[in-house]
């Protein structure tokens, strides 16, 4: 404006923020209440409603902001994904109420902290160490199946008696929690998608299962085709020889075990039985959503007849049920190194 000869709205520019009463809590509540944070977000809004409702909007600077983030650090000692949760929360609820008041003028301080802001300084280390408490990381899961270990699960699930144990597993349903383990390792389903599938979803003459995507924004439906490998084939038909059912019924019996079974109730009580049968089996730090891991990286390693790559990049994506040009696959690529190291001596002798 200065260039073009105009005088600059002096009065406009240096104007205090009117209603500077409102407070961060009345800031987070519009947000609740506008429908745009997902359900999943809603713990995390209550959270910040306790930890800082009382404070004045107009005191929400880069300084009390940065001061946050370092309570957060220091006092609560959140893990450097939990402190990314609040904050970018509370950012998006301030960025949604400066657009719906043009007449506040302020700035969101939430977005002026720098990369990395979650991460513990050298700082943050010092005080949390002093207060007796542990430095907290983001962890990166990189467990893939050690050899013998699926072999181990297999028995376990089976009902073998494993040297050193006083009995076998009790296992609820007969061999479907078998058949789910062989079915999540072999597709890399997540653990909802595979325990709610209906038998109408397996197609064993098209040897496809259309599983429904359990990572969908706000209720929105939508399905994917996962090829069955061979091996599977095979588990699918022994499975169903054990049972008859029609297509509307579940192909598990995990979400009727219970009259009202919570999707959530169900997930983490299957969480929990393959956690047991893990430490049955003697698979030290393994997790069931590993078994996600282990089954892009077999998808990704899968070859041809000819030797040759059997699937594309965009492909696996499709099968695991990422968006397009998603690098998730890079994430999920858990390869050993001694199984590339393995690939180029193959065919080398020793000595």
């Amino acid at each position: 404006m200065k260039m073009a000869g105009l005088p600059p709205p002096t009065e406009l520019l240096t104007e205090p923020t009117r209603n500077d009463g409102r407070t961060l809590g009345y800031v987070l509540r519009l947000y609740a209440n506008s429908g745009i944070p997902a359900p999943t977000q809603q713990i995390t809004i209550g959270s910040l409603m306790r930890e800082v409702g009382s404070v004045r909007l107009v005191d929400a600077d880069y300084q009390w902001v940065s001061g946050y983030v370092r309570r957060l650090k220091v006092e609560n000692n959140l893990a450097p994904n939990s402190i990314r949760h609040r904050v970018q929360a509370l950012g998006r609820a301030i960025d949604e109420f400066l657009r719906t008041n043009p007449d506040v003028k302020l700035q969101n301080a939430v977005r002026l902290l720098p990369k990395g802001y979650s991460s513990y300084t050298d700082v943050d280390r010092k005080l949390v160490e002093a207060a007796g408490k542990e430095v907290r990381r983001d962890v990166s899961r990189d467990r893939r199946l050690h050899p013998g270990e699926e072999e181990r699960i297999v028995r376990a699930l089976s009902g073998e008696v494993f040297p050193g144990k006083p009995r076998a597993l009790l296992l609820e349903g007969g061999n479907a929690l078998l058949t789910l383990f062989r079915l999540i390792v072999s597709t890399g389903l997540r653990l909802r998608e595979a325990y709610s599938l209906r038998r109408g979803q397996v197609d064993l003459d098209a040897k496809v299962i259309r599983a429904q995507c359990s990572k969908q924004w706000r209720g929105r439906v939508a399905f994917r085709d996962v090829p069955i490998r061979p091996e599977l084939y095979a588990v699918l038909r022994e499975y169903l020889s054990t049972r008859a059912m029609l297509p509307a019924a579940y192909l598990f019996p995990f979400l009727e075990e219970e009259p009202d079974m919570t999707l959530k109730k169900c997930t983490q009580r299957l969480s929990d039985r393959f956690r047991v049968a893990f430490e049955y089996a003697g698979c030290e730090n393994l997790h069931e959503h590993d078994l996600r891991h282990e089954a892009t990286c077999r998808w990704l390693e899968m070859r041809d007849a000819s030797g040759g790559w059997m699937w594309r990049l965009e492909e696996i994506n499709r099968i695991m049920g990422w968006a397009p040009n998603s690098t998730m696959a890079h994430r999920y690529a858990s390869f050993r190194g001694a199984d590339l190291a393995q690939r180029m001596w193959v065919n080398v002798k020793d000595g």
